[in-house]
């Protein structure tokens, strides 16, 4: 009877283990498709006031133009673009959606990561003869 008792228990692991990973795969999917809707834009906007050149320019003596926007894509640096207003929310956005593709893309690893201890649970579960 013990073996029977063993063998019931083994089976209920067995159905929660295999509900969790497809409760994870189906996680995993719902992210993804959320991911494939993002438009990310890798970098940063960084506001800065300049000095034109000009000899008669309110620059010369101190007084700055703009500011003015300049996204700076990541791992370029030095190679800033001007942005202009009309592109300022688009840019805005880009980046919103490239944080967060950084942050489904670690919940996916960690979604990942579990259902591997899950697969492992599962093989120690399964007698091997």
């Amino acid at each position: 009877m013990p073996a029977t008792i063993d063998a019931k228990e083994t089976l209920r692991k067995v159905k929660h283990l295999l509900d969790e990973s497809n409760e994870i795969v189906g996680l995993i999917d719902a992210l993804n498709a959320e991911r494939d809707e993002l438009c990310p834009l890798r970098g940063s906007l960084r506001r800065r006031s300049i000095r034109c050149g000009k000899d008669n320019c309110q620059c010369k003596r101190g007084r700055l133009h703009g500011p003015y926007h300049y996204f700076e894509p990541s791992k370029c640096r030095g190679k800033w673009q001007y942005v202009s207003k009309d592109d300022l929310e688009s840019v805005k956005n880009g980046i919103a959606d490239w944080k967060k593709q950084l942050e489904i893309d670690e919940r996916v690893k960690t979604l990942s990561v579990r259902l591997d201890e899950i697969r492992r649970e599962m093989t120690a579960l399964i007698p091997h003869y």
